[in-house]
């Protein structure tokens, strides 16, 4: 089994809400199983994002560093090819 850690969020009580029916429909044991699979699923959509798109995401978004222009980001940002069902694995 993967090793787990506590993480602590905040979010509004109309997105706990939604969490906690799908739970009941029983798509997700609990809580917690829901929001692994959230992050999982933001994580597996961000990795398929190329250079390009992620540079201006953050440039419009205004996220860049001071020191940071899009194109530090496309050109000079080492791509590693993900192996997400290993790196995240697939239980729940």
């Amino acid at each position: 089994m993967t090793e787990t850690v506590l993480l602590q969020v905040r979010i509004s009580a109309a997105l706990l809400k939604k969490i906690d029916e799908l739970c009941n429909e029983g798509l997700f044991r609990n809580r917690s199983e829901a929001v692994t699979d959230a992050i999982r699923m933001l994580i597996q959509r961000y990795s398929r994002t190329s250079p390009e798109a992620r540079a201006t995401a953050l440039y419009l978004g205004g996220r860049l560093s001071k020191t940071e222009t899009p194109e530090d980001l496309v050109f000079k940002t080492p791509q590693k090819n993900l192996d997400l069902d290993d790196e995240l694995g697939d239980e729940l």
